[in-house]
C-alpha cells in the first residue's frame, strides 16, 4: 500500500499544481461561442451567441468583430463580405444600417445581424468585450475612414470605455487608438509583435494565433508589461496547449470546455 500512495499522492499534488497554473488565465468567447464552430449551436457574433457566452459561469467575457457601416454604426461580422454568411450581398461598410438590419445568417437559427450598441447591456460588471476592428472596405479595397471610425467609438461606446478593449491590426492606427482606449495589436509575425511592443509604448499588448507563439515569447512579452491573448483554440489539445503558455488569456472556440479545464465548476 505505502507504494500505491505514493504516486497517486503525487498525481494529487500535480493536479493541485496544474489547477494553480491556470486558474488566474482569463478566459473569453471567441465571437461567442466559437468562430465557425459546427456544432454551435449559435452562429458567431449573434446576439444569442454572446448573450449565451456572457452568462457561463465564471465567463470573463468574449470577443466580437465590429465594422463600420455607411451610416456609421459599428456592427458585428467577421467575414469580408455579406454574402459568405448572410442573406445579403456586398460589405457591411457599403450598406446603411436599414438594409443591414434586415439580413440574417444562413444558419439553422438564422440569428439577425446585430450592433455593437445593442450587446453592450449584456456585459457584466466584471466582464471584458474585445472588439476585433476590421477596418478594411474590402468592395473598395481600402481602409474606412479612421475620423469617422473614432467619432462612432466616441458615441457608441458611451459608459462602456472602461469595459472594452479594441483589437487592431493595422499598426498606422495604434498610437492614436491607444490615445484614447485600451488597445492590443494583432500579429502573426512574433518579431514584428516585439518590435510594435519595444516601440508603441501606449498599447496594452498583443493578440496572436496560438500556434504562431511559444512560451518563451509569450513570457518575454509579459515581462516588457505588457499582456498577451491567444487565440485560434479549437479543441480541448489546444486549449491545454495555450494554457502551458501561460497568456494573459484566451480567446476560446470551445468556451465550456476551456472555463472546465481551467478548473472551475460550471
Amino acid at each position: 500500500m505505502r507504494f500505491v500512495k505514493f504516486p497517486l499522492l503525487i498525481c494529487i499534488l500535480f493536479a493541485c499544481t496544474k489547477s494553480e497554473q491556470v486558474k488566474n488565465i482569463l478566459v473569453f468567447g471567441h465571437a461567442g461561442m466559437g468562430l465557425s464552430m459546427d456544432n454551435s449551436i449559435y452562429h458567431d457574433n449573434s446576439k444569442e451567441a454572446i448573450s449565451l457566452a456572457l452568462n457561463l459561469p465564471t465567463s470573463n467575457g468574449v470577443e466580437v468583430d465590429v465594422r463600420l457601416s455607411a451610416d456609421g454604426t459599428l456592427w458585428l461580422y467577421h467575414d469580408e463580405y455579406l454574402e459568405a454568411e448572410t442573406n445579403g450581398k456586398g460589405c457591411v461598410s457599403e450598406l446603411g444600417d436599414s438594409e443591414l438590419s434586415e439580413l440574417s445568417y444562413r444558419s439553422v437559427k438564422h440569428e439577425k445581424l446585430v450592433k455593437l450598441i445593442d450587446v453592450l447591456p449584456l456585459l457584466n460588471e466584471d466582464q471584458t468585450l474585445f472588439l476585433d476592428l476590421k477596418q478594411v472596405n474590402s468592395c473598395r479595397n481600402e481602409n474606412v475612414d479612421f475620423e469617422e471610425l473614432m467619432e462612432a467609438f466616441e458615441d457608441q461606446l458611451a459608459g462602456y470605455q472602461t469595459r472594452v478593449k479594441i483589437i487592431c491590426s493595422y499598426k498606422y492606427w495604434l498610437n492614436d487608438l491607444a490615445q484614447h482606449y485600451a488597445v492590443l495589436y494583432s500579429t502573426d509575425d512574433i518579431e514584428e509583435g516585439k518590435e510594435i511592443v519595444l516601440n508603441e509604448p501606449l498599447i496594452n499588448g498583443l493578440v496572436v494565433r496560438n500556434s504562431a507563439m511559444n512560451t518563451e515569447e509569450v513570457s518575454w512579452v509579459k515581462d516588457q508589461g505588457k499582456v498577451v491573448y491567444l487565440y485560434d483554440i479549437r479543441s480541448l489539445k489546444g486549449i491545454r496547449q495555450a494554457y502551458a503558455k501561460n497568456p494573459t488569456g484566451i480567446f476560446a472556440d470551445e468556451l465550456r470546455k476551456a472555463l472546465a479545464e481551467r478548473g472551475y465548476a460550471l
